[in-house]
């Protein structure tokens, strides 16, 4: 009878325990396994879309949908027009805009303006149910808010950014002009949880959004070197890039975690000597492992230039076409190297693209690349993944590219790239890491 009391006893706690754990709010994280496919193009989709709206005018539906009559189609956008009920040839309208559009796991991410009605256009970024292709939460950005890029910058947890420029509004007369200012550039970021769009913390802190786009790689400039020659266009997919070469402290960090080869500290602080310096006297495969580590890798060449010309188009150097020992630790202006982040940034908020240190790439060095690149996202040696996969086993040259702060005013073009062996360390050598943006 003892036995039977407490056994029952105990499944009676076990019981309780279970309740009470069943009654707690479970949260759950998205994973690569709870992707949802669509079946469709994604520009297919929007189309398909019901979109939980504020209506404008007049007594219609809170509910919109891209079909019918008044939907027209432009390059930039999808528009809806709905004419108001007063015949007066007014009407509201919505507008998608599919470049903006984002694919996740499970949501899709779609910025929506509502306008008409003599309000202006209010922006809203709206979440998609992949499911359902119904929205179930929204952002609203305001109606002097204009996103300028959306990424998913982590679709294991749906994760998103939004960068957008605030917009002046001055009255000159009856009309009204609009006023962009790059300096007033804002990134938010939100992440879904539990069906709702919460602001979160900055995903990839220190790291700067490089929007995807074309720009011209290379230089066909009476300075430049045959290596660097022809010009020729290249499309890049967005991406994170390290706002800060890698500093002697986190490479310290990442020796310690994994015991990885230590460099001798001796020699590195001829050059580097605190903690806040660019590690430098690390080899191409050193800087692999450590990217690896951090879960980030080495950019791409033409990911490093598109990021180290910060915007400027047809320029010489990272600021703009004179050389200026203002702007970057080159020429032995400093006796060694600097403290990151001791020159001024370019104009996409990066430090040190021309000085300091050369920055290993993830390319194979090849002479005569640019005559034969691909237009979108090149890479010499093999793909990204290969490369990443197999890092331990590469011996030929890599890139690198950005001088260091030995060499003299000719190199500091930002065109400038030459080999190194991967093996070799060097007292001029470190990196940067980048993290690709998950479609």
């Amino acid at each position: 009878m003892k036995t039977f009391y407490i056994i029952t006893c105990l499944l009676i706690l076990a019981l309780s325990h279970s309740v009470a754990y069943a009654q707690q709010p479970q949260t759950k994280e998205e994973s690569a396994e709870d992707f949802v496919k669509l079946g469709m193009p994604l520009e297919e989709a929007l189309t398909k879309i019901t979109f939980i709206v504020t209506w404008l005018s007049g007594d219609g539906s809170d509910e919109v949908i891209f079909e019918g009559e008044g939907v027209i189609r432009t390059p930039d956008y999808i528009e809806l027009r709905i004419p108001y009920e007063d015949d007066s040839g007014r009407y509201s309208y919505y507008r998608i805009l599919p470049k903006y559009a984002v694919e996740g796991n499970r949501y899709i991410f779609v910025p929506l303006v509502e306008g008409g009605g003599g309000s202006g256009a209010f922006w809203n970024l709206h979440v998609v149910d992949k499911k359902t292709l119904r929205t179930i939460d929204y952002i609203g950005l305001g109606d002097r808010s204009r996103i300028k890029e959306i990424i998913l910058a982590d679709a294991s947890t749906n994760t998103i950014s939004i960068t957008y420029i605030e917009r002046e509004v001055k009255g000159i007369e009856d009309d009204y002009k609009v006023v962009y200012d790059p300096k007033k550039a804002i990134t938010k970021h939100f992440r879904m949880m539990e069906g709702i769009a919460r602001e979160v913390e900055d995903p990839f802190p220190n790291m700067v959004f490089i929007p995807a786009g074309e720009f011209q790689m290379g230089s066909n400039d009476s300075e430049a070197h045959d290596d660097e020659k022809p010009v020729h266009t290249v499309y890049v997919n967005a991406f994170y890039m390290d706002k800060y070469e890698v500093t002697v402290g986190e490479y310290k960090e990442f020796l310690h975690a994994t015991g990885h080869p230590a460099p001798d500290w001796n020699e590195i602080a001829e050059d580097s000597p605190t903690d806040h310096h660019p590690i430098v006297r690390v080899s191409w495969h050193d800087a692999m492992a450590y990217a690896k580590w951090v879960d980030k890798r080495l950019p791409t060449e033409a990911e490093w230039e598109k990021a180290a010309r910060g915007g400027l188009a047809g320029q010489k150097y990272a600021w703009g076409n004179a050389v200026d020992a203002s702007k970057g630790n080159y020429n032995r202006n400093a006796g060694g190297t600097t403290v990151v982040g001791s020159y001024p940034a370019n104009g996409y908020g990066l430090y040190d693209m021309a000085g300091n240190a050369w920055e290993w790439c993830l390319d194979a060095y090849d002479l005569n690349f640019y005559a034969s690149s691909p237009r979108e996202n090149p890479v010499s040696g093999g793909t990204v993944e290969g490369i990443v996969s197999n890092f331990a086993v590469v011996k030929t040259d890599r890139v690198l590219r950005g001088i260091a702060w030995t060499d003299t005013a000719e190199p500091v073009l930002v065109a400038t790239r030459v080999g190194g062996n991967p093996a070799k360390t060097s007292r001029l050598y470190g990196f940067r890491c980048v993290k690709a943006v998950v479609p």
